[in-house]
Formats: structure tokens, C-alpha cells, sequence
């Protein structure tokens, strides 16, 4: 039995009342589901101050305090502005005008929000470790004229362009005379600047989704736009020169629910960016997940190369997030923090875009409870007691845990760390990898998520039972088939198509005398079907050798003719690579493929040892998964 408990913080929704400022004609509409914001907010973003809720008292309050003033994305904003976005609450601007917080540390606090380059800054070559500006990288012909200029707009509508090699941050016509953008581009990078500078409409200064509301702007255009924006930061509110995060901006007619909800839509939404490395079309957001951060200009850079260091990977646990280039060193988050190459604000950014890592309390079957810390992004568990009983951690770091000293996903990040796992050769495919997000996922949900076939999930599975059990790809553990139930890794239809499949581990018992026998034998009295036994036996060999079903040891084909668990013949078919079916279909090049030349295809999990299969995500058309009922 396995239960987990989480604890989920219920919200009361707020009704906001239209700002004067709005644009004509921008109000929203729909309801909007907090959860929408989860997969839209930057990676960077911070969790937002309280808000005041009595507008009328706050600007009562602010009025004597709007002398405060912080640097903006391009001009001054001040201490009632910020309020008005809800990036500082009362107690805030308290504290800054006793003298208890200085405006530079409330301005740091906040500079993801106030002047920060989040927006991709130039390309890293993986083979000479080099930065380079777009457009640098266009005159050497490592990137097309067409792709520098997409990026080089997405600066200019994220903020500023970006001098990838100091951090520093200017506008397009400084960017022009200082060669970061060439002349022929500077008039797209103006229009482009709009998205920052704000558009004119009636005398008044209008943001992103106002100009396309008044057909200032073409709509994918501006769609795009507010892509890259919220991927690197926040909507920018042109007026007070911040970025706001994206519930704030619904909430401000800075964008619409609907635009919003369907913004990584392909159907609503276009990817308009491409990936200098093989000219797959993406969005922003996407793009800035594979980007490292550089510790010499403070800034995120997308690597190109043949080595993929900031690919992810089932074979590595973390992948290169931060290089150096006056030592050439090339390091995870993690590790740049435990070298103080960056702060801990920085390695927090950085390894959300890896793991999200939640917290929850489970039971087992006698009704101890125990700790449980799962990665939301691949799958990936720990349990707290095994690990301190292996001795991978110590009390004292659950302890700081438990006491808030270090977060979910610095205390993840040091469980993966220590975690070491060798490749387990005899694993059968314990499950499917998808490259595109990191994710490891079970055969059953892979088949109801259309990655996989019907036949070839039954014959994963039967792998799977007939060498030991059903297993949980994100632990590594194996269940029997009442287990697995329980744990929905199989369904109802699962178990019966591979119960048989079961008892060749387990042992099969002679009708008449009762005894235990191997799986040919069963063959041989109808105890168990040919073909089905036949294929237990294989996956058997192609994993290790025969199992012995009385002391569960793998033997070699001789030592299992020596032991009655196969007969000659047999075995000789069995070695016979010419007669193996191909009933497996590759759920990335979708070949028909025999088990062993799946098991070759396969990768080994650095995170359980096991073996898993890449695959690609479906085309979102067509009727669901109907290979097994619900």
C-alpha cells in the first residue's frame, strides 16, 4: 500500500478593479487558473511580495514617499509604482523610509524585475569556449543573418541589447555604435524596442497586448513578444519601465487570460526561434533553459557545439549550467555554488530549470510514514530514511532541511550529488525517456500518453515481470503484480495479459505432482502457453541468463541445461539472433526492433542504473490512448 499526503495552499481569488491607465478596450475576461502561471513564469522570477489590499489607504500612504525612487528597465521608477505592481508591500516601504533597508538593497532584491539581462546575451562555442555576440557570430557565418536578428529583437523587446562578454546592457542605437548590432538591423531592433519604450496611441503610452488590441501591432508579432518577455522575466509594463510577473500583468491589462493560456500553444502561439544547432523551431522559453550562465558577464549565453553540454540527459544527473571563461571551466549550479563561483540567489535560478523538487509524507504498508522528495520535472524520488541509512546523508542535513535552512531544491540537488549508481546490466527496459523534458515515465502511462504502442508496452512489461517485477523507473524498485496495482503501474487489463509471465520467476507448480518446474517443462504439460514462455525465457537469457526460479539466480545457457530449466534444442533457437521477433516498436524512429536490439538502443538511468528507451513526443492530434482502459 502507498499513500502520500501533500498539503496544497488554497488561495482566495481577489477581484481587481480596472486600472485608469489601462488602454481602451484591454480589459480582461475569464476566469484564470493559478496553476496556468506555473509552466509561463520565468525561471527567474522571485515569489512577489504581500500586496496592500485597500488601494485607497495605499495611495493615502505613498503619497509622501514617492521621492523613492529605483533604476528601471530605462528610467527611474518609483516606491509607489513598485506598489502598484505589487513588487513592494507597505511593510517594505516602511522599512526603507526608517532607514531599516537601503533602496540598493531593496533594488537587488528586485533586479530581476528592475535591470537584470535575462534575455539570451550571445552563443557559447562548445569547442574553443568562446562568447560571442550574435552578431559577431552572423559575420563569422557560425549562425545565419535571419537568426541574429531574431535574437538580437528579443533583446531589444526583453530590455536592452546585451553585451554578451561584459553583461553590459544598452539601447539599439548605442548597441549599433558600439557593434553589437549592425546598421542594416537597426531599424527592425527600433520597432522592436517599442515592446520596452512603450507604443503611442492617443497621446498615451500603451504596452505590448494594448498595441495589438489597437491594431498598432501585428498579433503573432506581438504574441512572440510577450513569449520572450515572460520567458525572461516578466511583461513589461512600458509606463514604469518593470517587468511584472504574468498574474500581475492579467490583473494590469498588460496581457489577456487567453493570450496567456495558449501562449506555448503551437496551434495559438508559433515557435518563431530557432536552435542555432539544428534548426528546430522553439520557443524562447525553451531556448533559455539550454542556455549557461556565464561568471565573467553575468549572463546567459546558448551553447552551440557538437558536445551538447547543456542538453539534458538520463546518463548525467545535472548538466553544465555555468562556465568560467578565464579558467575554461565548465560546472552545474551545484557545483558553482559549493565553489562560490555564484550566489546562492543565482544557483537557486539556475537549478530551478532542472528540478522542481516537492516534498511529501508517505506510508508504507504497515502505516510508517516516511519522506519522500520528488522531482515534479523528471520523475525522480528519493526517500529520506533509505538514504540516511545508506549513508548518503547525514541527520544533520535533514534536520536544516526540516528547519528551512536550505530549500527543496538545494537538499535535491545534494541527494542527486551523492547518489551512486552503477549500470545494472541485467535491468530489461524499466521504462521511457523523454529527451525534450527530462522525464522518465512508466510503461503503462507512456502507452496512455501515445508514446509507445499497445504491443509494445505488453511486452515491456512481461520483461519486466518475468526477471523480477514491475518497475517504478523513478526509484529502481520492483513490485509483483498485486504491487504493481496498487502503485497504478499496471491496470486491471495489464495484469491479466502478464500473470503468466509472473510465474516464470516465481515458479510454475506441475498440475499432478505439484512440485515446482521450469517454464519449458510448464510448456511441455500445458501449464503455460509456448509462446508466451518462449518469450519469457528470452528476455531472460538477452538480460543476463536463465533464472532459476527456486533460488532466483541468473545461469548461464549451459548451467541452465545442467539444471533442467531448458533442453538443448531450445536453448540452440534461443541463440539464434536470426529467429528473434521484432515486436518491439522504437518509440523514437517507430523501426520494428527485437528485444536485444532494443536493450542496445537502450540508455542507462544515472539515477537508478536501470535502462530506459528515448522517446519523442507525439504530434498533439488525434483521438487519445485507448490501449488501456482508464
Amino acid at each position: 500500500m502507498h499513500v502520500e499526503v501533500t498539503t496544497l495552499k488554497q488561495e482566495n481569488d481577489k477581484t481587481f478593479g480596472n486600472e485608469e491607465r489601462m488602454f481602451e478596450g484591454c480589459k480582461t475576461s475569464e476566469g484564470f487558473r493559478r496553476e496556468d502561471f506555473a509552466r509561463m513564469s520565468s525561471f527567474l522570477g522571485e515569489e512577489i511580495l504581500k500586496t496592500v489590499d485597500d488601494a485607497t489607504q495605499l495611495e493615502y500612504f505613498m503619497g509622501e514617499y514617492d521621492d523613492i525612487k529605483f533604476q528601471g528597465l530605462r528610467h527611474d521608477v518609483t516606491a509607489k509604482q513598485l506598489t502598484e505592481v505589487k513588487l513592494l508591500d507597505r511593510l517594505t516601504v516602511e522599512q526603507l523610509h526608517s532607514g531599516q533597508k537601503t533602496v540598493h538593497e531593496v533594488q537587488k532584491s528586485l533586479e530581476n524585475f528592475l535591470t537584470k539581462p535575462t534575455a539570451i546575451a550571445g552563443l557559447y562555442l562548445e569547442s574553443s569556449k568562446e562568447i560571442l555576440s550574435f552578431a559577431l557570430a552572423a559575420k563569422r557565418r557560425i549562425i545565419g543573418k535571419a537568426l541574429a536578428l531574431a535574437f538580437l529583437e528579443a533583446q531589444a523587446a526583453t530590455g536592452f541589447i546585451i553585451d554578451p562578454t561584459t553583461g553590459q546592457k544598452f539601447s539599439v542605437d548605442d548597441s549599433v555604435v558600439r557593434g553589437l548590432a549592425d546598421n542594416e538591423f537597426k531599424s527592425r531592433l527600433l520597432e522592436a524596442e517599442k515592446a520596452v519604450l512603450g507604443y503611442y496611441c492617443s497621446g498615451k503610452v500603451i504596452s505590448v497586448y494594448q498595441a495589438m488590441e489597437a491594431r498598432l501591432l501585428e498579433r503573432q508579432k506581438g504574441k512572440n513578444i510577450l513569449e520572450a518577455q515572460i520567458a525572461s522575466g516578466g511583461v513589461i509594463d512600458p509606463v514604469r519601465s518593470v517587468r511584472v510577473p504574468p498574474e500581475t500583468a492579467v490583473q494590469l491589462g498588460l496581457i489577456s487570460n487567453t493570450i496567456l493560456k495558449f501562449l506555448h500553444e503551437p496551434s495559438s502561439n508559433a515557435k518563431c526561434f530557432h536552435n542555432p544547432n539544428d534548426r528546430k523551431a522553439m520557443y524562447y522559453y525553451d531556448l533559455l533553459k539550454m542556455c549557461v550562465f556565464s561568471v565573467n558577464s553575468k549572463c546567459f549565453l546558448l551553447p552551440v557545439g557538437e558536445r551538447k553540454i547543456s542538453s539534458p540527459s538520463a546518463e548525467k544527473s545535472h548538466k553544465i549550467s555555468v562556465v568560467d571563461i578565464r579558467t575554461g571551466a565548465e560546472m552545474t549550479s551545484y557545483e558553482a555554488y559549493q565553489k562560490n563561483y555564484v550566489d546562492k540567489t543565482t544557483y537557486l535560478e539556475l537549478s530551478k530549470q532542472e528540478f522542481d523538487w516537492k516534498e511529501s509524507t508517505c506510508f508504507d504498508s504497515y502505516g510508517n510514514s516516511f519522506l519522500l522528495l520528488t522531482d515534479l520535472k523528471t520523475g525522480v524520488q528519493f526517500n529520506i530514511e533509505e538514504a540516511l541509512k545508506q549513508g548518503r546523508i547525514d541527520r544533520a542535513l535533514v534536520d536544516r532541511y526540516k528547519e528551512g535552512l536550505i530549500t527543496a531544491n538545494e537538499f535535491g540537488d545534494i541527494l542527486v550529488s551523492s547518489s551512486q549508481t552503477n549500470k545494472d546490466l541485467n535491468s530489461p527496459i524499466a521504462g521511457f525517456w523523454l529527451s525534450e523534458t527530462n522525464e522518465r515515465i512508466p510503461v503503462l502511462k507512456a502507452s496512455r500518453k501515445n508514446l509507445v504502442d499497445r504491443i509494445t508496452a505488453l511486452r515491456c512489461l512481461e520483461a519486466q515481470i518475468s526477471t523480477g517485477g514491475i518497475i517504478d523507473p523513478f526509484t529502481g524498485k520492483r513490485y509483483s503484480i498485486s504491487e504493481a496495482l496498487q502503485r497504478e503501474l499496471i491496470d486491471d487489463g495489464c495484469a491479466k495479459q502478464i500473470e503468466q509471465c509472473e510465474l516464470v520467476f516465481t515458479g510454475i507448480s506441475h498440475p499432478v505432482r505439484k512440485t515446482v518446474v521450469s517454464a519449458v517443462e510448464a510448456v511441455n504439460v500445458n501449464a503455460l502457453d509456448k509462446e508466451m514462455g518462449i518469450r519469457c525465457l528470452e528476455y531472460q537469457y538477452l538480460t543476463g541468463g536463465l533464472i532459476d526460479p527456486k533460488s532466483h539466480s541468473r545461469l548461464s545457457m549451459e548451467e541452465a541445461i545442467k539444471s533442467d530449466l531448458i533442453d538443448a534444442i531450445t536453448a540452440t533457437k534461443m541463440k539464434d539472433e536470426k529467429l528473434y521477433v521484432k515486436f518491439i516498436t522504437c518509440p523514437k524512429t517507430k523501426k520494428k526492433l527485437t528485444y536485444k536490439e532494443a536493450l542496445e538502443r537502450a540508455i542507462f538511468d544515472c539515477h537508478t542504473g536501470l535502462r530506459l528507451l528515448e522517446a519523442a513526443q507525439p504530434l498533439k492530434t488525434g483521438i487519445s490512448s485507448l490501449y488501456y482502459a482508464a
